[in-house]
């Protein structure tokens, strides 16, 4: 169980302890003190605050990375550390705020362990769902991961259809037909654990300028994991109903998702116009569109997205405008 950790230097050392107690305490019946490993991203304050409990309660081991390599990379860490334990054959990830209950965490390892013998594969992840994004998150920021989880999954699908092949989707098929891709509470296989090192170690070279490890802890290996042959699974889990803390939009919101979304689609191979089509059909279907600032703020990360994808190879390509809709629905 790999929980990444980083919390503003300015966050009283109480709240740290105690949202980090709230994370491992639940965990105990699910993996054992040495398996579950709270990956504190170069920040001094939370490291205090981690080494302080893990001295009390020894339930937990702490990773404490020098500098600060953003969520992709304190998860990438932590993976990279218990796959060293060849005992390690699921890993699980969970958010620093006390989003997830470990009590989910069995539906989630059962189910993979389900899909490795039904599909006979190991390149398995499952994403634990949420009931409502929206709710979960509010409404500007849940139709961002939607739109977000539709141009990823779009691009993941062409990219399948033009090698022959479609994505299986018989063990997300009890919800949407998108998966919640962005939620952090997943269980991976080794064998996809480690294909999200692998990946967001050859980021760079596939998309230079962009820090993906940084921001890339979620969309990116389901990408990967589902051109690489692989296949997701979902199962609903349960998800807190105010949010304790969050670091939301403090990178800036449209370079974050704008790095995600770049990525994917080069790693995916989509043409200029089929990206920037994919980017407008997400637009369409969202409702923040529907609202004058939502909408430019979605027009100003698509062209940012096709902007940053056309320099990569060179091209130009038409920007994208509030999408044309139909008169009436």
């Amino acid at each position: 169980m790999i929980i990444p950790v980083w919390y503003p230097e300015s966050t009283p050392a109480s709240e740290m302890e105690s949202l980090i107690t709230a994370c491992v305490a639940d965990s105990a019946p699910f993996a054992e003190p040495s398996h579950v490993l709270v990956v504190v991203d170069g920040a001094p304050a939370a490291l205090a605050a981690a080494n302080r409990l893990q001295a009390q309660r020894r339930d937990f081991q702490v990773l404490a990375l020098e500098s600060n390599m953003g969520k992709g990379g304190a998860v990438a860490a932590g993976i990279t550390q218990l796959l060293t334990d060849p005992s390690v054959q699921y890993l699980v990830t969970r958010d620093h705020d006390n989003d997830h209950l470990a009590q989910d965490t069995p539906n989630l390892v059962r189910l993979a362990a389900r899909m490795v013998r039904a599909l006979d594969t190991d390149l398995i992840a499952v994403i634990g769902r949420r009931a409502s994004v929206h709710r979960h998150l509010g409404f500007s920021r849940g139709e961002f991961e939607w739109f977000m989880n539709e141009v990823a999954y779009g691009a993941a699908c062409f990219a399948l259809a033009r090698q022959g092949r479609v994505p299986s989707t018989q063990f997300t098929a009890a919800y949407e037909p998108v998966p919640d891709m962005q939620t952090g509470f997943k269980c991976y296989t080794r064998a996809s654990a480690a294909l999200l090192v692998q990946a967001l170690d050859q980021a760079e070279h596939l998309a230079p300028g962009l820090d993906v490890r940084r921001h890339g802890a979620e969309i990116p290996i389901l990408v990967e994991l589902l051109l690489t042959g692989g296949a997701l699974g979902e199962i609903s889990r349960l998800a807190y109903e105010h949010q304790p803390l969050t670091t939301y939009d403090l990178a800036g919101r449209i370079a974050v998702k704008g790095t995600v979304l770049t990525w994917t689609l080069q790693r995916a191979e989509i043409p200029l116009p089929a990206a920037r089509q994919l980017l407008v059909n997400a637009m369409a279907r969202r409702l923040l569109a529907k609202e004058e600032a939502g909408c430019r703020a979605l027009v100003e990360l698509s062209n940012w997205t096709l902007s940053r994808l056309a320099a990569l190879r060179g091209q130009t390509v038409q920007p994208v405008a509030a999408p044309a809709l139909a008169d009436y629905f």
